[in-house]
């Protein structure tokens, strides 16, 4: 089958690494063979994926040459291993993710992958494979955060409740979703409203109406020099904060809204200690989830051990995903076509920061 698979060696990720213009695009199409599918997994056939800023990352500086790209997928089940859970049948629909840009053998960036059956959702009639796809990683790390990291019980709250009279459902807490513009803070903003918190957020004035679309109450511009003063002085009991996006002082504004109180703040990218006493940063991984230990750029880059509370944690939010898929919305898409090269079109544009507010989703039929 035809897959994109990484190319670039250790010095060219090295380079690219410190270079804001890597060189070439990292990728290229090549034949590899079919996945073997084993006992508990399942072969899909790929129709949709989605793409994430971890894609291109990966190519640029982590994936090691020759492992197949990308991350989110959508598609229909082709096969099903001997003892595979979650009682899956050949046509099923079926979406989620795994951890592109490692492996020589998986990647979403594909025609057929396989994964664990209990590692997939089941997409219900009405949802097409391209919004699907988007269920995969923003939305895992958005429940990954709040859930595990952060203590808010994601799973245990009547949809109805939210949904046909919110005004009227007592507030659990208050919870600070800083860049909630992006596919992980709008995830972030659905899953934290639907447990019944209130939601505060941070996000440029032109998505101020994105960010309330999908239940923020309250949303700051992340560009004024008072706004983490004024966070904290409108909730002055907040103690927890998901910053997704953690890049240049996000995490610092958030330790700053958080700093009367102390507290928790997850982190996509890891910012080391925090300097604020009182205030704690959790940096995440979602592949931590797939139940596999991995590292990156070994022997010198981090590693990561498997996770079972994780990997428990995915398995129980994909069971019920099918159940209020209503209620959590997938961001808005930008369908950019079919094929290979839409997909590198995408990633070019991911690098260029041309993306906001928005998940790119490309069509493999």
């Amino acid at each position: 089958m035809e897959a994109l698979v990484a190319t670039r060696g250790v010095l060219s990720r090295a380079i690219s690494a410190v270079s804001s213009k890597p060189i070439g695009q990292g990728c290229e199409v090549k034949r590899i063979p079919l996945p073997i599918v084993s006992d508990r997994q399942i072969l899909v056939n790929v129709h949709a994926v989605a793409l994430n800023p971890i894609d291109f990352i990966s190519i640029d500086r982590l994936a090691p040459r020759g492992s197949v790209v990308g991350c989110d997928y959508a598609g229909e089940v082709a096969e099903v291993g001997k003892n595979a859970p979650s009682s899956w049948k050949v046509g099923d629909r079926v979406a989620g993710f795994l951890h592109g840009g490692h492996y020589s053998d998986r990647g979403s960036f594909c025609k057929y992958l396989t994964i664990d059956g209990d590692l997939a959702w089941r997409v219900p009639d009405g949802l097409g494979y391209e919004e699907a796809s988007t269920y995969g990683v923003a939305a895992a790390t958005a429940m990954l955060g709040l859930s595990v990291h952060l203590g808010i019980p994601l799973l245990d709250t009547p949809s109805t409740d939210l949904t046909t009279q919110p005004q009227a459902t007592e507030s659990r807490g208050t919870v600070l979703i800083y860049s909630g513009s992006t596919s992980v803070g709008l995830f972030a903003i659905q899953l934290a409203k639907r447990s019944g918190y209130t939601v505060v957020t941070t996000a440029s004035p032109h998505s101020f109406d994105l960010v309330k679309k999908y239940g923020a109450d309250s949303v700051f511009d992340y560009r004024s020099k008072t706004a983490a003063q004024d966070i904290s002085k409108a909730f002055p009991n907040i103690t927890q904060a998901f910053d997704c996006i953690s890049k240049g002082a996000s995490t610092e504004f958030c330790a700053q809204v958080l700093e009367k109180n102390g507290g928790k703040i997850v982190t996509l990218l890891d910012q080391g200690k925090s300097k604020t006493k009182g205030v704690e940063y959790k940096f995440i991984v979602i592949f931590t989830a797939l139940g596999e230990a991995f590292g990156w750029l070994p022997p010198i880059g981090p590693s990561f051990p498997a996770s079972p509370s994780d990997r428990d944690a995915l398995v129980r939010f994909y069971a019920d995903l099918p159940s209020y898929g209503d209620v959590v919305k997938p961001p808005p898409l930008r369908v950019l076509g079919s094929g290979f090269d839409k997909i590198l079109t995408g990633l070019q544009d991911l690098r260029g920061g041309k993306v906001s507010g928005q998940k790119l989703v490309v069509k493999l039929e």
